[in-house]
């Protein structure tokens, strides 16, 4: 048996796999992603595999080798973690039930990302079970705490793995190729006034909040520079998203602050675009600016052996054109970037809603999806099915 054929007869188990993992809360900052781990590990020692847990034993990552380690490494990445499930009352379905409806499979983290695990699991078990020589070192790495921007896990998978040549995440999206992602830039703003009794009649205090107020019209309207690229044509973004301030309703607020998401476009560094909102907010001296994450913006040249390896397979198997473009949402990618690690940030499932309410994916495009991976796998590391 070919590894193509393990995958075509085993497309329903595929599903059924992907039905238990969303059945198992994972959720970013609720669950820890110990329970979802344990199970991918059981799946994987099935099909004769070696897998190993990484780090935290409450949130563990999951490293697999298979293949040999003389010729070229290329990892591929999905993450454990989802992001919350939001109000059960906007579902269709209950979050975790994997329900199929026709096509769609619904449920949290069902395409972001746990789709990915699903086929990665069963690519790895193909090439186990036929026996597929590799040409090189295939390198499976199922990471905690994407979702959080912190990309802990992942962080501990690279440090033990090592370089690679090339990176495939399966973020989900089967009709264009993510070539680059956006970064990333999050700040805190903090005002200072002065507290006073709002009803003293001697004091007036100074309104922090107010202060913020004049800070974030000012914020709203600035443009960020930065240098135009084709694949990033949406350009940067800056999103005051979160604010809080003042103890009590008859208290005058001595202290404001608002949390800033800012996405990067390649060129853009965290130093200049401080200094342009420092120099937009140059009427407010009482104030004070926090950085608590940030990664650049990366970009894969589209000249790369995996992304022609990639696109030309999947151009074949879709019967149509497929694009390359450009994320507006960071990933692990910006990190892989970041150590000039050639990465695509995105190639998968059908889907739609990832991190809103009845989040699905086409169960149909899983097959296509999975054979679409396996091909470029082999043929990037010089061997044949």
């Amino acid at each position: 048996m070919k590894a193509i054929e393990f995958l075509e007869n085993n497309e329903r188990k595929i599903v059924k796999f992907l039905q238990e993992l969303v059945s198992i809360p994972s959720q970013n900052g609720i669950n820890a992603e110990k329970d979802i781990a344990w199970v991918v590990v059981k799946k994987l020692k099935e099909f004769g595999l070696k897998p190993k847990l990484v780090d935290n034993k409450e949130r563990p990552s999951i490293l697999c080798v298979l293949g040999k380690s003389s010729g070229k490494k290329l990892l591929l990445n999905a993450h454990l973690d989802t992001v919350s499930s939001g109000d059960p009352k906007k579902w269709k379905h209950r979050p975790f039930s994997g329900k199929i409806m026709g096509n769609k499979l619904s449920g949290r983290g069902s395409a972001d990302a746990k789709a990915a695990v699903a086929i990665f699991c069963y690519l790895a078990g193909a090439l186990a079970k036929t026996q597929t020589r590799l040409g090189g070192q295939l390198i499976l790495g199922f990471d905690s705490d994407e979702e959080s921007g912190n990309f802990t896990g992942f962080k501990h998978l690279i440090k033990e793995i090592g370089r690679v040549d090339a990176a495939l995440i399966g973020y989900p999206g089967i009709n264009e190729i993510i070539i680059g992602s956006r970064g990333f830039l999050r700040l805190e703003i903090t005002t200072f006034g002065k507290a006073a009794h709002t009803g003293s009649q001697s004091q007036k205090g100074v309104n922090a909040i107010l202060k913020m107020n004049r800070i974030m019209t000012a914020l709203s309207n600035l443009q960020l520079t930065h240098k135009k690229d084709h694949f990033f044509r949406f350009g940067p973004k800056l999103t005051i998203s979160q604010i809080s301030g003042g103890w009590a309703i008859n208290i005058v607020p001595d202290e404001c602050s608002i949390n800033i998401d800012i996405r990067l476009v390649p060129g853009q560094t965290k130093e200049q675009v401080i200094e342009q909102i420092k120099k937009t907010l140059k009427f407010e001296q009482d104030y004070k600016i926090d950085i608590f994450q940030y990664q650049p913006a990366f970009k894969t040249d589209p000249k790369e052996r995996l992304v022609k390896i990639l696109k030309r397979n999947a151009e074949k198997v879709l019967k149509r054109k497929i694009r390359l473009t450009a994320s507006g949402a960071g990933g692990v990618g910006n990190l892989l970037g970041g150590i000039r690690v050639p990465t695509i940030s995105g190639f998968g499932v059908e889907f739609g809603n990832a991190h809103g309410a009845n989040e699905w994916l086409n169960i149909k495009t899983i097959l296509p999806v999975a054979k679409i991976y396996l091909k470029t796998v082999v043929e990037f590391l010089a061997t044949c099915i």
